[in-house]
């Protein structure tokens, strides 16, 4: 086959198999672009309160007075949560090694599946630290889509030719007033980025 009829071919099942869960997402540092929020025009991370992976109520008001990572995935994904998830736990190894007090929260775009019992068991399964992670829950599939659009500016939707859900494969920084101000590439192994990032920002509030 030519080498550029085979380059083609590769990038395009790259991109089918990523569009499975995947959704087109803005780049980092588009957060700060007007779209739907109410503060200026920037995104905002909107009122919540939903259920944890232990059965307690989490707020958007439980997590201002702290920098927050926030990423949407789902327990039965095929796709792109198998690397998403453990890339979370690394993150979370690497913030605690910097003393780094950080939410993470990770909303599931799969409600009426993803019991708290079967968030429980997912975090586990990637020896996730429940004392700073909240796999979130409570909520059915037309508000997690609201949820998305209006905090994050992207898409959850069912996938049009088979079981499997779109969602952001995004990562995003929300600061201590409840403001999306960055976001990354949740698929990517090199961590830095955040860290460096959160470490700056940790730094000035003092």
């Amino acid at each position: 086959m030519h080498r550029k009829h085979w380059m083609f071919i590769s990038a395009l099942a790259l991109t089918l198999v990523l569009s499975a869960c995947g959704s087109s997402e803005p780049e980092a540092g588009d957060a700060e672009e007007p779209t739907t929020a109410t503060d200026g025009g920037h995104l905002e991370l909107h009122d919540f309160s939903y259920t944890n992976q232990d059965n307690e109520t989490v707020s958007n008001e439980d997590l201002k007075g702290k920098y927050s990572l926030v990423n949407m995935v789902f327990t039965r994904c095929p796709t792109v949560c198998n690397l998403m998830t453990p890339n979370m736990t690394e993150l979370q190894d690497e913030l605690n090694e910097r003393e780094l007090d950080v939410n993470l929260i990770s909303f599931t775009v799969d409600p009426d599946h993803d019991t708290p019992e079967q968030l429980k068991a997912y975090g586990e399964q990637y020896d996730a630290d429940f004392s700073n992670w909240d796999f979130l829950t409570g909520y059915d599939r037309m508000e997690v889509e609201n949820f998305a659009a209006a905090s994050f500016n992207s898409v959850v939707q069912a996938h049009p030719e088979n079981d499997d859900i779109i969602h952001s494969t995004q990562t995003f920084l929300v600061d201590m007033d409840g403001r999306v101000i960055e976001t990354y590439d949740g698929l990517d192994v090199d961590h830095s980025p955040i860290v460096n990032d959160l470490e700056v920002l940790v730094e000035q509030e003092k």
